[in-house]
């Protein structure tokens, strides 16, 4: 609320200055996102988005006989404060969820360790399997990650602007006791998360068992594979206060959407060409492309991955590369009986609803049972078994056959869905040029709802500060070699 009086004090001292025409590629959490930032921030802003597929981007559901089911982004954690606020902003509640949320983690064939359902039961047996120190060296590393992380709240909300995503980590470091910051949060992207975990003093079981499967579940890879900072990420959600929207996570992009007032336009941007003054997108309505729009901007956000793997989008005069890929997640959603000794079991009567797969010799990552976005536990008590398979690549029908005894229907989403992480990840900027903007940039430090809030209002406070010719609070980066600067 103080940036939003701020702004529109700013504007109205500055006066006899139109709001600004900004257009924004993307209609994800991202996207809607920064279009409701913007609006609050520039009074009168005239804001644009482009879209050519569903609005909501990768959070998504698919109906199954009459109910829908997250088929996209499906949790959030209590400590990230955006998606909280939504709730509050848009009228939305926090999901019931089914009292069973018991998991099995299977390795070789072998079921490596099991809940039974009974809460200090099974933090005993996982003390006693993986060490109770262990365990709390664990704890420590992704609990110290989430206190220096949600500093950033404070900073982005009296209205700091970040220029790269570097400036924005380190915008999350603690600081000594001299006052010194101690890069801590940007390190964390140098190394493994394997290398770092085990120069704490933790075993190899655990990393290999026990984090694996966060890394692997929230994004397709091992420890040894990604960087610290979005291993932590994806650790945190081992304190399972973890919750979802009800009637489905994209609720609030529908609803950001419409408090942004902004106007949707359906169809592609193929390219934007910049000059000293504004910002001209050329986009098609028609899968054809035989109809090529011109349209003029004063500012542009661009919310959609720009690597070579996902873009369909062109910057001009000066092209620029966004090195890196995306990772593959198959989603599949099946309704049907599940033979639980296809999926590692010998005892009918000890499946749990979640599983996951570390071996590499299995399809899938996970296989989990599924109640719907609109869940209420009073009265659905027999609800049809619904189930979601993540795997790297689409199951085949012979497949889901030997998995399934017998299948109602299957709905399949197949997505490059968040970065490869990987310690050599580069770090661009989120300003490509004064009034263009990239959010995407952020999935690079971790691909998540929140970090795509965070990236759309670090945005919009560069674009406010640009656009009120403001160069107060605006954070460069501190780390030579890691901030690339485009000029268009």
């Amino acid at each position: 609320m103080l940036f939003f009086l701020l702004s529109l004090f700013c504007f109205l001292v500055k006066g006899g200055k139109s709001p600004p025409k900004i257009g924004i590629v993307g209609a994800g959490i991202g996207g809607a996102s920064a279009g409701y930032f913007l609006s609050r921030q520039i009074p009168g802003a005239e804001i644009t988005v482009f879209e050519m597929g569903d609005i909501g981007g990768r959070l998504a559901t698919v109906e199954v006989d009459g109910r829908r089911y997250e088929s996209g982004g499906a949790i959030v954690h209590v400590a990230n404060r955006y998606m909280v606020e939504y709730l509050d902003l848009c009228g939305l509640k926090k999901r019931q969820t089914p009292q069973d949320e018991r998991f099995t983690l299977h390795k070789d064939g072998v079921m490596v360790f099991q809940e039974l359902g009974y809460s200090l039961l099974d933090k005993v047996r996982m003390a006693w399997k993986y060490g109770i120190m262990q365990l709390l060296k664990l704890e420590t590393f992704y609990t110290n990650i989430l206190s220096n992380f949600v500093t950033i709240y404070d900073k982005l909300d009296a209205g700091t602007g970040f220029l790269s995503l570097a400036a924005l980590l380190s915008g999350m470091n603690p600081v000594f006791s001299k006052g010194e910051e101690s890069g801590e949060m940007m390190d964390l992207t140098r190394v493994s998360l394997k290398d770092k975990l085990e120069s704490l003093g933790l075993d190899n079981i655990l990393v290999d068992e026990l984090v694996a499967v966060a890394t692997k579940f929230n994004y397709g890879q091992l420890p040894q594979d990604v960087h610290a900072f979005v291993g932590a990420v994806g650790l945190i959600g081992f304190d399972k206060k973890l919750w979802s929207v009800e009637g489905g996570n994209m609720g609030v992009v529908t609803c950001a959407m419409e408090m942004s007032k902004a106007r949707v336009t359906k169809g592609e941007v193929k390219e934007v060409v910049a000059s000293d003054t504004s910002f001209q997108l050329k986009y098609f309505t028609d899968s054809s492309g035989s109809q090529v729009i011109t349209e003029q901007f004063d500012m542009v956000v661009i919310a959609s991955p720009l690597t070579a793997d996902k873009a369909r989008l062109t910057i001009l005069p000066t092209s620029q590369e966004f090195p890196g890929s995306y990772q593959r997640c198959v989603a599949t959603i099946v309704q049907g009986d599940l033979v639980p000794q296809s999926i590692g079991y010998k005892v009918n009567s000890s499946l749990t609803p979640n599983n996951f797969y570390l071996s590499t010799s299995s399809p899938m990552w996970s296989v989990e049972k599924l109640t719907p976005v609109d869940y209420n536990p009073s009265v659905d008590n027999n609800l049809p078994p619904v189930y979601k398979l993540f795997s790297p690549k689409q199951l085949t029908s012979t497949e889901l056959s030997k998995l399934f005894s017998s299948i109602k229907s299957v709905s399949v989403s197949d997505w490059l869905a968040y970065p490869s992480y990987s310690i050599k990840n580069e770090f661009s900027s989120f300003q490509l040029s004064p009034g263009l903007y990239y959010i995407n940039m952020v999935e690079w430090a971790a691909s998540a709802m929140e970090m795509s809030i965070i990236g759309a209002k670090n945005v919009a406070n560069l674009a406010t500060k640009h656009w009120m010719k403001d160069t107060e609070g605006v954070e460069k980066d501190k780390h030579e070699g890691l901030f690339i600067k485009s000029e268009l």
